[in-house]
């Protein structure tokens, strides 16, 4: 394990180094998160409740979630492209170390700098909007938990969308279809509880609402005590049904590498 651990300092200077790009991002979240705050408060000036939330709610909905989904933002698919088309890739692979876990290390690295920053950001609005009676130290807790559950399942799915530049030069599209995947059924952009019966029932069958959605619903008190321990237990299992799915399409992409003869 410890030779594991210099990977989450990688993580941490990778996104330090490129600061520029990180900070511009994270404006650019935060931009998008005001624009929705202004535009939910213009629809609840004219009803009080839309499909059981309330303004109430949704300001607590919107600062969580910009937190929520900016944690480990940056993405690692562009980046195995462009490995891969080198053929720096063969060099990743030949290490006596777990390809996925040197990524998982780095994404912590990457992570913990992303969710400390937007801490800080986005804290001080949450508290000076919604106050400190809005914060529950169980939920807080849970929600921690949570989220950590809904981090691996943001990788594994990264993950397994990186695995298929391994089939397409197209690196772009990939990440862009995973981006997009990502904002609209994991909540970002709508909560879930905001679609109609049957598609609401659906979408939250899918593993995308354990990035974000449940994070956010289990800190702002949507679910109850014994819901939100259902709602982690669903996201181990997304996890683990993730990471068995990753390690299948790994094998066979990894493949392709002897296939082509290195």
């Amino acid at each position: 394990m410890k030779k594991y651990t210099a990977f989450i300092r990688c993580g941490f200077l990778d996104a330090c180094a490129g600061r520029g790009y990180f900070i511009t991002g994270m404006l650019g979240s935060f931009i998008q998160s005001v624009v929705f705050y202004y535009v939910w408060k213009s629809i609840f000036a004219y009803q009080d409740t839309v499909n059981g939330f309330t303004w109430d709610i949704m300001k607590q909905y919107v600062f969580v979630s910009f937190l929520c989904s900016n944690v480990f933002s940056m993405g690692f698919e562009m980046n195995t492209a462009q490995r891969i088309i080198k053929g720096d890739i063969i060099m990743d692979l030949l290490k006596p170390l777990s390809y996925r876990r040197m990524l998982l290390m780095r994404m912590f690295g990457t992570a913990g700098m992303e969710f400390g920053a937007g801490l800080v950001l986005t804290g001080s609005l949450y508290l000076a909007v919604n106050g400190t009676a809005s914060v529950h130290p169980v939920r807080t807790v849970l929600f921690l938990c949570s989220l950590l559950l809904g981090v691996l399942i943001k990788f594994s799915i990264q993950y397994l969308f990186s695995l298929l530049c391994f089939y397409t030069d197209n690196a772009y599209g990939v990440t862009k279809a995973r981006e997009v995947l990502t904002d609209f059924f994991s909540g970002a952009l709508i909560p879930l509880g905001m679609f109609p019966g049957m598609f609401r029932n659906l979408v939250q069958c899918l593993p995308f609402q354990g990035i974000l959605y449940t994070p956010c619903c289990i800190f702002i008190g949507m679910f109850t005590i014994e819901e939100c321990v259902y709602r982690m237990l669903l996201q181990a299992v997304w996890t683990v049904v993730l990471y068995a799915a990753g390690t299948l399409l790994g094998r066979k992409a990894f493949g392709m590498i002897s296939m082509y003869g290195g």
